[in-house]
């Protein structure tokens, strides 16, 4: 299996994400990062039943996923998501509780960034994150 780089964010290119963010401004900023990076935002939600609803439409290969969202939280919404669909989850927080962190990361989410999100932060986390779900799920054909 070839050695996948990390730090590498071309990794990103061309693949499709959804983006679960109850902040209209920190998605809209969002979706611009991740589109200039050549990501593919197929669908947004705002709260914990659009995530699961649109993430099971769409099938993406990478969901951002606020932790602090209305009618569900994030977690409860991977949850539900990882139960019938293998994706990479990253999860948004502005905490980082090490209890949250851990919650998270039982679940088999792959990543975890604490807000507030940089340009410069965003797109390396989610390459790490994406490279550490394929190799997880033994998919490293990107």
């Amino acid at each position: 299996m070839p050695e996948l780089v990390l730090s590498n964010v071309d990794i990103l290119k061309g693949l499709r994400v959804v983006i679960c963010e109850d902040e209209a401004v920190t998605q809209m900023q969002m979706r611009r990062a991740l589109t200039r990076a050549g990501m593919n935002v197929v669908a947004s939600a705002f709260d914990g039943n659009q995530a699961i609803e649109a993430v099971l439409r769409e099938r993406p290969d990478v969901v951002l996923m606020d932790i602090r969202m209305p009618k569900r939280t994030g977690l409860e919404a991977a949850r539900e998501i990882l139960a019938v669909a293998p994706v990479c989850v990253v999860i948004l927080t502005a905490f980082s509780d090490t209890e949250i962190r851990a919650q998270a990361e039982q679940l088999g989410t792959s990543g975890y960034i604490v807000k507030p999100i940089t340009h410069d932060l965003l797109l390396p986390c989610i390459a790490k994150a994406y490279a550490r779900w394929l190799e997880r799920s033994g998919s490293a054909e990107r």
